[in-house]
């Protein structure tokens, strides 16, 4: 009986191992999608040319191009005469990175296009990443921003970072954090040698994203389910971001700026918009407060994102460094949005309208002077 049972173990055992070996190899040849981490490292595709189809929404193009640069990032290639220029890369989320707008409609392309305008020499890169939290946002900078050693960096955060006291699933294997023993260094080998593992680890990662509400979804306001939270339970929610939440936030936006000064950056924070928070919205007069946003509605949404920009503000005062409070100052309308966050074309021009707005006497500060450069 137990030859049998051992039998029929191994036989399994080898029908898996070679079913893996086949898949692997199939995977090796032909790479059905392309993710930006790959095993325990991020991977920027250089110098590609993307094209959506949206057939879902009319505030967003129809088709969709996007593309990267040798660098991996959106925009422009770097000048030759690079330290002649006012040299920006804005980092973040999804919300910089903004995969469903088109080329040359982004608010950093649209941002870069303004400053041009008073700066001949400017050079301006997108270099956000979907679902990143300042954990990614750290090993980016480590990894290949300062090696670019740009004048200035904005950072835009918030919202990835909410309800993280560890990495989160997009970028915990990025942050550096050696661990004890053997079996990680083999896994980590493992991770970023088997196609089939990197597969597998990125399609949990689009599951856990997806249930926290943090990947691109083009919403139906007027189907969103709208609810009540009872009152009573509101401040115990704001209290746990509180205790368990923000410290750890606060302490990796000191870090942003801690690698950014020590490498001659300026980092310019700003904090993080949403249609979402306790107003009507002036569009379709849909009750902005009351729709459902991942198990919490409009109102209790807005109210902790709140507390994360009120971190990032805070930090920036303390820290001198330069703020702008995209999160009070973009309109709640849903002209402006397709999701919670997420920025339609119109967006995108607001966007790009008050961060310039806020950023040129930044820079104006800084001595870059439009006579200089």
């Amino acid at each position: 009986m137990r030859k049998v049972i051992l039998k029929n173990l191994l036989t399994v055992a080898f029908s898996l191992l070679l079913s893996f070996i086949l898949l692997e190899g199939l995977l090796r040849i032909f790479q059905p999608f392309e993710y930006q981490v790959r095993g325990n490292k991020i991977w920027l595709p250089q110098d590609r040319k993307f094209q959506l189809t949206n057939d879902k929404t009319d505030k967003l193009d129809k088709i969709i191009y996007t593309s990267r640069n040798h660098m991996g990032f959106r925009g422009e290639s770097p000048p030759q005469n690079f330290a002649e220029h006012v040299t920006i890369i804005a980092v973040g989320g999804s919300t910089t990175a903004c995969e469903l707008i088109s080329d040359h409609k982004t608010w950093c392309d649209l941002l870069a296009a303004k400053l041009k305008t008073k700066y001949k020499l400017l050079w301006l890169n997108n270099a956000g990443l979907d679902g990143h939290s300042t954990y990614g946002h750290i090993v980016l900078m480590e990894d290949f921003i300062i090696k670019i050693r740009p004048k200035v960096v904005l950072f835009l955060v918030g919202a990835n970072d909410i309800g993280l006291e560890a990495p989160r699933i997009y970028d915990q294997d990025q942050f550096k954090k050696p661990l004890p023993g053997i079996v990680s260094p083999l896994w980590d080998r493992l991770v970023n040698k088997s196609e089939v593992l990197i597969y597998s680890i990125n399609f949990f990662r689009f599951y856990k994203a997806k249930k926290r509400g943090l990947t691109h979804t083009l919403w139906n306001f007027h189907e969103k389910n709208q609810f009540d939270i009872p009152a009573e339970e509101i401040p115990l929610i704001l209290q746990e971001q509180k205790q368990k939440y923000l410290p750890p936030y606060a302490e990796r936006l000191n870090r942003l700026i801690e690698i950014s000064r020590q490498n001659s950056i300026e980092p310019i924070f700003i904090t993080q918009p949403s249609v979402l928070g306790d107003l009507f919205d002036p569009t379709t007069g849909i009750n902005l407060a009351r729709v459902n946003s991942t198990g919490w509605n409009g109102r209790v949404y807005w109210q902790v994102l709140e507390l994360y920009n009120d971190v990032t503000r805070k930090i920036a005062a303390e820290q001198k460094v330069g703020l702008i409070d995209l999160g009070r100052k973009m309109p709640k309308r849903t002209e402006y949005y397709y999701d919670l966050y997420h920025y339609t074309n119109a967006g995108c021009q607001q966007v790009a309208e008050i961060i310039y707005q806020n950023l040129y006497p930044l820079l104006k500060n800084m001595q870059f002077s439009a006579d200089n450069f």
